[in-house]
């Protein structure tokens, strides 16, 4: 009995360990479903949806926070995430918009690892593993 509690103790943790390290394909244009498990403000009229595009040829990071444009870089190994300092348009918009913007913006630079989610969404971590931005694929 002590050997089937040993052996099924092991293989959790085998388990647990390859679940937390799986690497997570992030490829390809994202929309930004929630941000700190919040949801984003209803867009305003010819707006578009928040979104992150990851171009693993490149190393790239491009997107809509909103109102403005952003690039940036990153990598990725296994689940662990690292983004390069952001460059960014300058516009204005909505106060609500712009609140939206800065919360995005600010979860993009906590983010320190990638989670696969239900329904093939992704979750961007922060170091506690608390999740900052949800990730629908566009």
């Amino acid at each position: 009995m002590k050997k089937m509690i040993t052996l099924a103790a092991i293989a959790a943790g085998i388990f647990a360990i390859s679940s937390c390290c799986q690497k997570v394909d992030i490829a390809g244009d994202w929309t930004v479903n929630e941000v700190n498990g919040e949801t984003l403000p209803a867009l305003l009229e010819g707006q578009e949806a928040p979104f992150l595009s990851f171009d693993p040829a490149e190393g790239r990071l491009h997107g809509n926070t909103g109102v403005n444009i952003i690039n940036s870089t990153y990598s990725i190994d296994g689940n662990k995430l690292e983004l390069g300092p952001a460059m960014s348009t300058m516009m204005a918009g909505p106060q609500e918009w712009m609140e939206a913007e800065r919360k995005i913006l600010d979860a993009l630079d906590a983010a320190r690892t990638v989670k696969a989610a239900s329904s093939g969404a992704i979750e961007l971590r922060d170091s506690t593993g608390a999740a900052v931005l949800s990730l629908v694929r566009k």
